[in-house]
């Protein structure tokens, strides 16, 4: 047995969605505005597909991700952008300037630098997704990339510079894989990876009756379990998604997923956002077998199996229930999937109950996060778009949305529509694919960053001033664990811990949690999954606080 010490130190692997007391704590809701400043700050990276003309390549169109982390330890996120071409164009690429890479760029102090050679981290390869986290446990962030082909595993090797040990760790899968996210699934203290399967583009049906993704077979959904490090200091993986009953009747087309203890049980559940198939949710379920768990699939009796074009995902309490729902972005003339957690594992539709009734009609949405953007105690919702297929890359662009959360204001989960007021109408229309939410500037509030096809990177900085904040770092064990702020006036804040969210994706590894007007939280409770806590007391607003679990020997 171990027992464990709680200290100041660290940094979380972790990003979060948040849950909000029934108590409102008074709020100043603040002017917010986001302004693009990508290019000021040194984010020069283009997106590399359709360079002469666009192609039907599903791969191109489907876009890549990007990931925030802090891969030298120096306090600020440095943000890894995922790349991609089109194979029509590649003999071209590689004969006058190479073919496209991802980037790395080094944040000094809100400038970024592209370190990407240096680091050697500017893969050339056709990217879908990204996370990043520990895996290896030194200390410093990994990177996995998802491809169309060969998934990859940048190992930090702490000297600034990534070596690529997939196939040593044992997650080199073959294939289109897309979403990975990170926890610890079987609760031994490491780490897993859980990659969502999309298509097996090397076998098409020969009479499809629907159109893409349904014209090829899908690929399995992969769960590694970490093993710890070998001799060589490398992670190493044992995949197990068919002997705990991932995908157990039929493989289906991945593009979004979740880690979260949905249930509120102690261990982490597995949601998978599923393109034109049912969505699916997948609760950890002990068993008494080798691995010591099982998965259940509840989706349809959770009541969030629709058969939308599930792409990104975002998992956050938007209703004040202390339960966490889920936010789904689809595809075309589909409303949004937004499915209000009424009893810890059952979902009722909320997307026309929201104020909004016309939630995402008309667009296409991918990268989502559920965010408290401008500090006022309850979490708002931003949504990038873009046209699938790709037939033009400027016609088929689409204007982002926000939507703004009006609980802190006594309307109860109720939203109104924002964007024009927040400059996403100013910033004009995206090919938009993936986005990540971090503090980039460490300045207290949560700016956007937008990855698109064929396009430029967009950083959308948050210019909202005033209301209270505080960000937790640290390291937790895994994914599930919850922060909970309760404030003078008795108003509890709580916010859930994921590694990989939004679409394609990794964000903020600190979690975020805005006051209002609170200048102090009376006591701060970390909450790990299996029941664990620590708790501090008198926080003052306004500040990063890190915390660590540190293993110490149990006194008889």
């Amino acid at each position: 047995m171990k027992r464990y010490l709680f200290i100041l130190s660290a940094i979380f692997l972790t990003a979060c969605g948040g849950y909000i007391a029934p108590s409102m704590q008074a709020a100043t809701v603040e002017p917010l505005s986001f302004t693009d400043v990508a290019q000021d700050v040194g984010l020069d990276f283009q997106h590399g597909a359709f360079r002469w003309g666009v192609s039907g390549d599903p791969v191109a169109m489907m876009g890549g991700g990007l990931c925030w982390l802090d891969y030298d330890n120096d306090g600020w996120l440095d943000l890894y952008v995922v790349n991609s071409y089109a194979t029509a164009e590649a003999g071209q690429l590689q004969n006058e300037a190479g073919l496209p890479t991802n980037a790395l760029f080094r944040n000094n102090s809100g400038q970024f630098e592209d370190v990407s050679a240096a680091s050697e981290a500017n893969l050339a390869v056709r990217g879908n997704g990204c996370v990043a986290a520990d895996f290896d446990q030194d200390g410093y962030t990994d990177i996995y990339v998802t491809t169309s082909r060969v998934n990859l595993l940048l190992q930090n090797q702490g000297d600034g510079t990534f070596a690529e040990i997939a196939a040593k760790a044992g997650v080199d899968a073959y294939g289109w894989q897309t979403a990975a996210n990170v926890g610890d699934v079987n609760q031994d203290g490491l780490p897993d990876l859980f990659v969502a399967g999309y298509v097996n583009l090397n076998r098409p049906f020969e009479t499809p009756d629907m159109g893409f993704p349904n014209t090829h077979e899908g690929l399995p959904d992969l769960l590694y379990l970490n093993q710890g490090v070998d001799a060589a200091g490398v992670p190493t993986f044992v995949e197990v998604s068919e002997t705990v009953g991932l995908e157990a009747e039929a493989l289906e087309y991945g593009l979004g997923a979740a880690l979260t203890d949905i249930d509120a049980d102690g261990d982490l559940d597995i949601f998978v956002a599923n393109d034109t198939n049912p969505n699916r949710l997948y609760r950890n379920d002990a068993a008494d077998t080798d691995l010591g768990f099982t998965l259940t699939e509840i989706g349809a009796d959770a009541n969030i199996a629709d058969t939308n074009s599930g792409m990104g995902v975002s998992v956050g309490d938007f209703d004040n229930n202390l339960q966490p729902d889920l936010f789904i972005t689809n595809m075309g003339a589909q409303l949004h999937s937004l499915y209000q957690n009424t009893a810890s594992d059952s979902f009722a539709d909320a997307a026309t109950s929201v104020g909004i009734p016309d939630l995402g009609v008309g667009w296409t949405g991918w990268g989502t996060t559920w965010a408290d953007f401008d500090n006022d105690t309850d979490l708002d919702l931003i949504v990038i778009n873009g046209g699938i297929p790709v037939t033009d890359i400027v016609s088929d662009k689409m204007q982002a949305q926000f939507y703004e959360n009006q609980t802190a204001q006594g309307e109860i989960g109720q939203f109104i529509e924002a964007s024009d007021a927040v400059g996403l109408v100013a910033l004009g229309p995206v090919l938009g694919r993936g986005s990540a939410v971090a503090d980039y500037d460490n300045d207290g509030d949560l700016d956007v960053a937008i990855a698109s096809i064929a396009g430029e990177l967009v950083l959308l900085r948050n210019e909202s001033a005033g209301n209270n904040w505080l960000q937790v770092a640290g390291d937790v064990e895994s994914a599930g664990a919850v922060v909970t702020a309760t404030l003078s006036d008795g108003t509890q804040l709580q916010r859930e811990m994921y590694v990989g969210s939004s679409y394609l994706a990794s964000e903020d590894p600190r979690c975020h949690l805005g006051l209002g007007t609170a200048e102090t939280v009376a006591e701060l409770q970390i909450t790990l999954p299996d029941g664990r806590s620590q708790t501090v007391q008198n926080v003052a607003a306004n500040q990063v606080i890190s915390i660590s679990w540190n293993p110490v020997s149990e006194s008889n």
